[in-house]
């Protein structure tokens, strides 16, 4: 049986995200798909959002989840009568109209129209993304993205979490991404950008990039083998060995002179159960080795081995947490 909860204090990306991931990989059970059209038809908003993630989610196995979803919404809508029936075929083309998008897209080629797309992907699951440019990007769990396409311009806003761009060239048409006040700006290359509580980190794997610490700024021109971490202080510039570097899409974490700080930042993209620091000074504990991302539980068991600490799980608002504790 299906599991996403339909509750009101969720993030509603996060929900619609679940939502749109859970029926790109199966098709729902009757209770999910109740649950669901309920969550729909309970805020204009969400189903309005939820529209907007569709037609950005270039996937077939969604599109035929999607028909399927429609077929029970218009068995249900057919039930109903009055006002219930006008809203729910409303609801109806609503839905059949982004699957069309979402077809004539992915298949047609047809330019997309110049507005911008929110975009999202559930804790603990990855989404590759493919633009109706031919860009594809690798999205990490718990990321968040905003999306414009057009004929003029190609702009992505990294909110939270991590992508990696391959970035389909196009000399009229350079491909944005904007972290906080920091921007990358390429034409066609390959690079990762990871959005970080104090830093950003971007890693170019191919060609070149401009990056930017705030609008004013000077571009710095980056190269393959080069990356960035960008700050309060500005932008740092170092050498990586791309041969050997691991980063988030293998699956492992691997820190030289990381922190602990970091490896719960990392974790909580993972855990379905959000991981706190009891005490703010524990973020500055550092940490060096390779660490299994989807490993929550074995890896904070080796935390509080390797540095004395205990974890507990408590209750904040009616929601369960782990806190991490300086073992007395």
């Amino acid at each position: 049986m299906n599991t996403i909860p339909v509750n009101s204090d969720n993030d509603d990306y996060q929900t619609a995200a679940e939502w749109l991931e859970q029926l790109s990989e199966q098709p729902l059970d009757e209770l999910s798909k109740r649950r669901l059209l309920l969550w729909l038809d309970s805020n204009n908003e969400r189903r309005a959002l939820f529209e907007r993630m569709l037609s950005t989610w270039a996937d077939p196995a969604l599109t035929q989840a999607a028909q399927n979803l429609l077929a029970s919404q218009q068995a249900r809508t057919a039930a109903s009568a009055g006002a219930g029936f006008r809203r729910g075929a409303a609801w109806a083309l609503c839905l059949t109209l982004c699957v069309a998008l979402l077809v004539s897209n992915r298949f047609l080629g047809e330019a997309p129209a110049a507005k911008t797309l929110p975009f999202a992907t559930a804790t603990g699951i990855r989404h590759d993304l493919q633009l109706s440019d031919g860009s594809l990007l690798e999205i990490s769990p718990a990321s968040r993205l905003a999306i414009t396409l057009s004929a003029q311009q190609r702009n992505i806003e990294l909110q939270a979490g991590a992508t990696y761009f391959r970035v389909a060239k196009d000399k009229t048409r350079p491909f944005a991404v904007t972290i906080g006040t920091a921007s990358v700006v390429a034409v066609g290359t390959e690079f990762n950008i990871d959005k970080r509580l104090h830093e950003t980190e971007v890693t170019v794997y191919e060609g070149a990039i401009e990056v930017r610490a705030n609008p004013t700024a000077q571009p710095l021109l980056l190269r393959a083998g080069e990356r960035a971490l960008i700050s309060a202080k500005g932008v740092e510039t170092v050498a990586v060995n791309l041969a050997e570097l691991v980063d988030w899409r293998s699956g492992w974490l691997e820190l030289q002179n990381g922190s602990l700080g970091l490896v719960v930042e990392q974790l909580n993209r993972y855990s379905p159960t959000p991981i706190q620091l009891a005490d703010p000074a524990l973020a500055k504990i550092a940490v060096a080795g390779r660490f299994r991302l989807k490993e929550v539980d074995a890896t904070l068991q080796l935390m509080t081995e390797l540095h004395q600490l205990e974890q507990r799980q408590i209750t904040q608002q009616g929601k369960a947490v782990i806190q991490l504790f300086a073992r007395q």
